[in-house]
């Protein structure tokens, strides 16, 4: 069994797939290819920048669904991840930093520990309420390696570990290529590198990272809320 968002993500990669299919250097014909070297190019683009993007968005997903299984199970909220606990408050101390007025300062400190407060009191059972999936995938950027061990820190994951215990030592740095591409197009460069054999790489990378991903999620919240089976 499989997350609602590596679901997703396999729709998400399918499409590149569909796209990439179109490219002409894939012809037999190796003239044929040369002739059409300003569609390939395009197509090897878009497929860069879809592949990326479907890649950061089932992060965002993996980790929000993570979350709503912790509160679905009845975490209990000590044993949560401090970074997903911590993210909460820093979003509130973040508006305090610069206010250097006490009298200003004080309902504000008031509020957060009114709201915030049910994530620090030992005994109490995670619910939805308490946890804001926008403030925790705002986190999330470009889905480069040191972006994405962070990221899935807040769910209790040490991809890179993980993958590493598995025999996949340097699958997660595999994907610095694809967003150093994407980042390029991004920020204008005119031409590419790239090919149909570069996007069918891309693709396996991201669908091999994915795998562990979701096994990961599923097997760290199995252990916070202490599940007899992995939830997915």
């Amino acid at each position: 069994m499989t997350s609602a968002a590596r679901t997703d993500l396999k729709n998400g990669l399918d499409e590149v797939r569909l796209l990439t299919a179109q490219d002409p250097g894939r012809a037999e014909s190796p003239q044929s290819a040369v002739s059409s070297a300003s569609l390939s190019n395009a197509l090897s683009r878009a497929c860069i920048v879809l592949l990326s993007a479907h890649l950061e968005g089932y992060l965002e997903d993996i980790v929000t669904e993570a979350m709503d299984a912790l509160a679905s199970h009845g975490a209990l909220v000590e044993r949560l991840p401090l970074l997903l606990r911590t993210v909460h408050a820093e979003e509130h101390i973040f508006d305090l930093e610069p206010m250097n007025d006490r009298n200003s300062r004080a309902p504000r400190i008031q509020r957060m520990f009114q709201i915030e407060g049910p994530l620090w009191t030992t005994g109490n059972v995670l619910t939805r309420t308490m946890l804001r999936p926008n403030t925790v995938c705002g986190k999330m950027s470009n889905p480069g390696s040191r972006e994405v061990k962070q990221f899935l820190d807040f769910i209790g994951v040490d991809i890179e570990k993980y993958a590493d215990t598995r025999g996949a030592t340097g699958v997660l740095s595999q994907i610095n290529g694809l967003v150093g591409i994407r980042n390029a197009i991004a920020h204008g460069e005119a031409t590419s590198n790239t090919t149909f054999m570069d996007i069918d790489n891309y693709l396996d990378i991201v669908e091999f990272l994915a795998n562990y991903v979701d096994s990961a999620a599923a097997e760290s919240v199995q252990t916070i809320c202490q599940l007899t089976a992995r939830p997915w």
